[in-house]
């Protein structure tokens, strides 16, 4: 699904996107670019996303850059953690590093748009 892009402090960031109906789903009811104000919570940021999508929540190890759907929220994690949790995607081409230094201030506004 490569046409669904996140801004995070007006960076383009590359996303590979699981081939999942909730991301058909969060893309098909798109129909503006969407502004998320993300809040950190540990070792991930999260937000309301504010449409509903399919869930198949399993238990996974999450690693830094994941994207999932988490109980009422979006959330993307700058490290390990163990959740039961719908996974999106995944950011790619960014080491762990500048994963924790793009997710790091404590609140950030993150968009999400059609590409």
């Amino acid at each position: 699904m490569s046409d669904l892009k996140i801004k995070i402090a007006n960076r383009e960031i590359p996303v590979e996107w699981e081939n999942r109906s909730a991301v058909a789903a969060i893309m098909n009811k798109l129909s503006a670019v969407k502004k998320i104000p993300m809040k950190k919570d540990g070792m991930r940021q999260v937000g309301n996303l504010g449409i509903s999508a399919p869930r198949n929540d399993r238990n996974m190890l999450t690693k830094a850059g994941d994207i999932v759907l988490q109980n009422d929220g979006f959330a993307i994690f700058m490290g390990e953690d163990d959740v039961s949790a719908t996974k999106l995607g995944h950011i790619k081409g960014f080491s762990e590093t500048q994963i924790k230094n793009l997710l790091a201030p404590g609140s950030l506004m993150m968009e999400l748009h059609e590409g």
